[in-house]
């Protein structure tokens, strides 16, 4: 019995991390031009915190803390798609910050959007092939 409730505590953080995954799948049917306002309320934590996992680890990839081929090699595939779902939401969530006049708008998801290009650079496929230790031909 312990080890189902562990299962299920487990599986609802995982699937919470999961919407996030998703959003691929969950950001086109939402009114991105509102930026995150657009997002149920749930959706709007979720996504942030996404964009949050991904501007850290940008950050990380840029400062030579990490190396980008294992990140792109094993993250890159979805860097990119949700990326590029999540753009017009973040250029939303810039404009807003400059009217507001926070200091540096354009600072938000700005590593985001650097591991973003530096996945472009060396692509998930292109990250595992040159890995001394990849055994699987052509993926």
């Amino acid at each position: 019995m312990k080890v189902c409730g562990r299962l299920r505590a487990r599986s609802a953080v995982w699937g919470r991390a999961g919407w996030g995954t998703q959003a691929h799948e969950e950001l086109p049917a939402c009114d991105l031009s509102l930026g995150l306002a657009g997002l149920p309320d749930d959706g709007q934590e979720l996504v942030r915190e996404l964009a949050w996992y991904y501007d850290n680890l940008g950050a990380l990839v840029t400062h030579g803390v990490v190396e980008i081929e294992p990140v792109s090699g094993y993250l890159g595939g979805s860097v990119i798609t949700v990326w590029e779902k999540m753009e017009p939401l973040v250029a939303v969530e810039r404009a807003r910050r400059a009217q507001n006049s926070l200091p540096d708008p354009n600072r938000w998801q700005e590593y985001f959007e650097n591991l973003y290009h530096l996945v472009r650079e060396v692509p998930p496929e292109q990250a595992r092939a040159q890995s001394r230790s990849w055994r699987l031909p052509g993926r």
